[in-house]
């Protein structure tokens, strides 16, 4: 069942022994909570998200005057795993497009990155997630695609904060940004955060025990399958395993 803001609160005052609000505020415990959060989604990358406002790739015409295109990404992403170029009026036809830099895009498209294809190759990214002006989260793709399409961007991303609920109890109602299930470790990281704040020599333990879960979500939330990988060896479907390190 998702988690609201309160019952991760009152669930926190249980572990502390403290039912109504004495040493820690709703204001305190939620900024914990939001940190927590953040933490979690940091570390386990678990809140895999497809961008729900696809970008749309108008038709580029090589130009000299016309600077190379780049658009603008999401600015909650942690980090990208998957990009897709879809064709207008062809969903049928899904083109993965591959990650790389602008140092090693240059051995490709050496000094002109206007060259034109029905559909980009490759993508390198521009700024950081947040940045504002010269430095804007920015995707670029080569070649530049000769129809127009749409971008998906398969990502991880940071969980939405939750504002003060004592300035806006309304707050108090918001589900948590966490994968279900999981919200456990959000009580024990506010416990342990509270601890270290009241110098109580147990927070250590208690955040022992948050890394181990932290530490287990990481192994069951990296796939949400438990089924072996293959790959296709010729006719053969071989472990992913056995073919993969670079051994072969």
């Amino acid at each position: 069942m998702p988690q609201q803001l309160l019952d991760v609160i009152t669930r926190s005052r249980e572990n502390l022994n403290e039912l109504t609000a004495r040493f820690f505020s709703d204001t305190e415990l939620t900024n914990w909570i939001n940190d927590g959060l953040r933490d979690v989604a940091r570390r386990t990358e678990s809140l895999i998200t497809r961008d729900t406002q696809s970008i749309f790739i108008p038709a580029f015409t090589a130009n000299t005057s016309v600077p190379v295109p780049s658009y603008p990404l999401q600015p909650n992403i942690i980090r990208i795993n998957r990009v897709e170029f879809v064709p207008v009026n062809q969903t049928n036809q899904i083109y993965r497009i591959e990650p790389s830099t602008q140092n090693e895009m240059d051995q490709i498209w050496g000094t002109y990155q206007q060259n034109t294809s029905t559909y980009p190759r490759w993508y390198v990214l521009i700024g950081r997630p947040g940045g504002t002006g010269f430095q804007s989260f920015q995707i670029q793709l080569y070649p530049c695609a000769s129809q127009s399409g749409n971008l998906y961007v398969y990502y991880y991303a940071l969980p939405t904060r939750i504002s003060d609920p004592v300035q806006d109890p309304s707050n108090y109602q918001l589900t948590l940004d966490i994968v279900e299930g999981w919200d456990d470790l959000i009580v024990m990281f506010v416990t342990f955060k509270a601890m270290q704040k009241e110098r109580n020599p147990e927070w250590k333990d208690r955040k022992a025990e948050y890394e181990e879960a932290i530490a287990q979500m990481v192994d069951v939330t990296r796939k949400f399958h438990d089924q072996q990988g293959y790959i296709s060896y010729g006719t053969n479907m071989l472990p992913s395993w056995l073919v993969g390190g670079g051994e072969w």
